[in-house]
């Protein structure tokens, strides 16, 4: 299973765009490709969000 990836700037999900031995990503919401080095993960997003309780 893949890891979702989110943008950096605006925390959407990201589309995974892979050609030629080549991975990047679109952010559909900031309409720009994002670089897989600056991706945030699942993890990232968590991390940052307080928690409620």
């Amino acid at each position: 299973m893949k890891e979702k990836a989110y943008c950096p700037t605006c925390k959407k999900e990201l589309e995974l765009i892979a050609a030629c031995g080549a991975a990047n990503y679109f952010c559909n919401y900031c309409k720009k490709l994002v670089s897989s080095k600056s991706i945030l993960k699942e993890e990232d997003i968590q991390e940052e969000s307080p928690k409620e309780q």
